[in-house]
């Protein structure tokens, strides 16, 4: 179990946007320890994993509990459209020698 400072360690992201994620309804609350301490399990780090990778990705965060809620087939292709778009976005760059 971790406590929301290394969930943020961890996943590379701001305790204040875990807050924000808390806050949006992206990622659940979890329950709090003796001490008070929120304290966080395995699948709240692979969602907030999900999460960050998605919105570094560009995607809206409305966009982004669509994606984290949906089937695996709904959930692939919403994942092909993100991958369409960074590659317009981002063309590939030629070396030059």
């Amino acid at each position: 179990m971790l406590t929301i400072s290394q969930l943020a360690t961890y996943a590379g992201v701001t305790v204040r946007a875990i807050r924000h994620y808390h806050k949006i309804g992206l990622l659940a609350e979890p329950a709090r320890d003796y001490s008070g301490y929120r304290s966080y399990d395995a699948a709240a780090v692979v969602r907030l994993i999900r999460i960050r990778t998605l919105a570094d990705a560009g995607v809206p965060l409305a966009r982004v509990e669509e994606l984290l809620d949906a089937e695996s087939d709904e959930f692939a292709a919403g994942l092909g459209e993100i991958d369409k778009k960074l590659r317009r976005r981002d063309p590939p760059t030629t070396r030059h020698s």
